[in-house]
């Protein structure tokens, strides 16, 4: 087995670690923008990936590793509150827990913070995000380019 084919079971196996990105440091970041690129918005340029706040100074860039190998982030971002977005994973590492852990560690956040904490999910994503108390908070709407979303809300327990 080499070390691509053994990093990939390590992460079917849910076998990975969870920390927080180097903003300052630009393979960090590069990485993250990679992921995002690839998994939120293939097909457009890198750049788009990059969004409003990743710079400020209290946002947070997590990402979850099988070894050295980024398998996924999420961002916390302060927006009315905070801000979960650029949450991403890995086609052959998800349903291994990866998510659930960036989700658990975003919470973490906002608790520390003493902060409300809130999304913009793919449609498709609501069912992962309400399993971990998260609760819809409107109507549909379409984000071009991306597709079908709504609001969410974390309630802490």
């Amino acid at each position: 087995m080499n070390q691509d084919e053994a990093r990939h079971d390590a992460a079917r196996a849910g076998r990975f670690s969870v920390r927080v990105l180097r903003h300052a440091d630009p393979a960090d970041f590069d990485l993250l923008l990679d992921l995002r690129a690839r998994v939120l918005r293939p097909g457009q340029p890198k750049q788009r990936s990059h969004f409003p706040g990743d710079d400020a100074p209290g946002a947070v860039h997590l990402g979850a590793f099988v070894g050295e190998r980024l398998v996924g982030i999420a961002t916390v971002t302060e927006e009315n509150g905070l801000r979960l977005r650029g949450m991403a994973v890995e086609d052959d590492a998800r349903c291994r827990g990866v998510g659930a852990a960036l989700v658990h560690r975003v919470c973490a956040v906002a608790i520390e913070r003493n902060a409300p904490l809130w999304c913009n999910a793919r449609a498709a994503a609501v069912g992962f995000y309400e399993k971990l108390g998260w609760v819809v908070e409107g109507e549909q709407f379409d984000m071009p380019d991306i597709g079908p979303h709504f609001r969410m809300r974390w309630r802490p327990a």
